[in-house]
């Protein structure tokens, strides 16, 4: 009977603490916001807060579009809301961040006193507090692996923060026009600065980073629609990773590419181009596994015949030829693809073994020289390039479309398009191409190029019937 009391009692004390963790009573932890689903713009954005003060070493303009949204929510005045930051709060074009942070917010700054703190007060019909390693930036708030408590607090809990704060005020200085100023006037050296700490972040972490595609420094993409981390997802570092981190990370990839293929796809069926009939082979495969020789390397979305197309060829294969999931991969296509180092649309005629189109268009060379010749001079200027690669030998041809004969293009397929080879067609796109910044400009490139490449793919591909549908 005790034992049963006990039970119950513990039990009890479990389920209150989880309602209490629920009603913000108590402390809840944050660390990555891959580990726990949750990150601190959610918790942030609590109802009806009536004065806020924030207390970060550093602070970025993405803090700063947090610290906007939570006043535009709650209808803050200015007066309402307390910044307190270090006089190395920044090193991207400080001066601008001051100036928009003073618009909506008293801020004052520490110049005789190092601070390093970060700690956020929310004061409403609740008070929240948080602190501990984030600062008011994109890398504390969903980035970085932080620890951080956030928790209610009123009463003495909440005097002894406010008298933080008040000591904050005491030691620090208000920001001024003058101030601005200074911050404006030495922009060269604080970006010499920022130049020379991203080189030193860069080389200390060549020592496991060294066959990394790109850096995260190399490139300012925090605003496109393909993030560092999304390339990051396809460094040969994560290729054979199978943990739960690098799936989840795959699977928003995958996310955003099925979005583009959902913008786009009615105006690619027009070109008479269709996706995989099987919607969970939409796009490659995101787990490493016997069909991707256990790696993930890319992402992408093929185009080309449809269902009824690819069961006549079938018709006519043995038995044990015949596979259901690869069979569409056999035939040629145009296809969108992320890679390691930026974006790709391709004209894909082979796969290493028993590709249907390059066995179709060695077979017929000398019918087709002609019409392939002319659609090959028609690409010229687009900076594209015809690759040719074999993973085993690592044999590797490439045809510059742009600065190549095209009357040659035919002899070189002839040369080096062999079984056991992949055989494409590659327009590159780095990944700060203004192109790439959101899913509408990229969804008009693809289909742009797929429209210019479909004659050359319409001459290059078997297709039974051209216009089945």
């Amino acid at each position: 009977m005790y034992n049963i009391i006990v039970s119950i009692w513990i039990v009890a004390k479990i389920i209150t603490a989880i309602i209490e963790i629920k009603d913000g009573v108590g402390k809840m932890y944050y660390w990555s916001k891959n580990a726990n689903k949750i990150n601190l713009e959610e918790l942030l954005c609590m109802n009806k807060v009536k004065e806020i003060y924030i207390g970060t070493a550093f602070l970025s303009s993405e803090g700063l579009r947090i610290l906007n949204d939570i006043i535009n929510k709650n209808s803050l005045k200015k007066e309402n809301v307390h910044v307190y930051i270090s006089n190395e709060f920044s090193q991207d074009k400080p001066h601008e961040l001051l100036a928009e942070l003073c618009k909506i917010a008293k801020v004052k700054i520490f110049l005789n006193h190092t601070f390093h703190s970060k700690v956020y007060l929310l004061k409403g019909i609740k008070n929240r507090v948080i602190f501990g390693s984030s600062n008011f930036t994109e890398g504390g708030f969903s980035k970085n692996i932080e620890f951080d408590s956030i928790e209610e607090v009123d009463g003495e809990k909440l005097s002894e923060i406010e008298r933080f704060f008040k000591y904050c005020d005491f030691h620090s200085t208000t920001v001024t026009e003058d101030i601005i100023k200074y911050y404006r006037d030495n922009q060269k050296e604080i970006e010499a600065l920022k130049q020379a700490q991203k080189q030193l972040r860069k080389t200390l972490k060549g020592y496991i980073h060294q066959g990394d595609a790109m850096d995260p420094d190399d490139y300012e993409i925090d605003s496109y629609y393909f993030t560092f981390s999304d390339y990051e997802t396809f460094f040969d570092r994560n290729v054979q990773r199978d943990d739960m981190d690098i799936r989840e990370r795959r699977k928003i990839v995958q996310d955003k590419m099925l979005a583009i293929h959902k913008n786009i796809y009615p105006r690619i069926q027009k070109l008479n181009l269709y996706c995989h009939w099987n919607p969970n082979h939409i796009t490659s495969l995101i787990n490493p596994c016997v069909y991707n020789k256990g790696k993930v390397g890319w992402l992408g979305i093929r185009y080309g015949k449809s269902k009824k197309e690819v069961d006549i060829v079938n018709q006519w294969l043995d038995d044990n030829e015949k596979d259901e999931i690869k069979g569409f991969q056999k035939h040629g296509c145009l296809q969108f693809c992320i890679v390691p180092s930026g974006f790709e649309i391709n004209l894909f005629l082979a796969v290493r073994h028993d590709a249907i189109d390059r066995a179709y268009v060695q077979e017929k060379m000398q019918q087709l020289k002609p019409k392939i010749t002319n659609e090959i001079s028609k690409l010229q200027g687009y900076g594209m390039t015809w690759e040719i690669y074999n993973e085993v030998t690592g044999e590797h041809h490439s045809f510059d479309i742009d600065n190549e004969n095209p009357e040659k293009f035919c002899d070189f397929l002839k040369k080096y398009d062999v079984d056991g080879c992949e055989s494409f067609l590659r327009l590159f796109y780095p990944a700060d191409d203004e192109a790439l910044l959101d899913i509408e400009s990229i969804s008009d490139e693809v289909v742009k190029y797929m429209s210019i490449l479909k004659p050359l793919y319409d001459v290059m591909v078997w297709r039974p019937y051209k216009e089945i549908r």
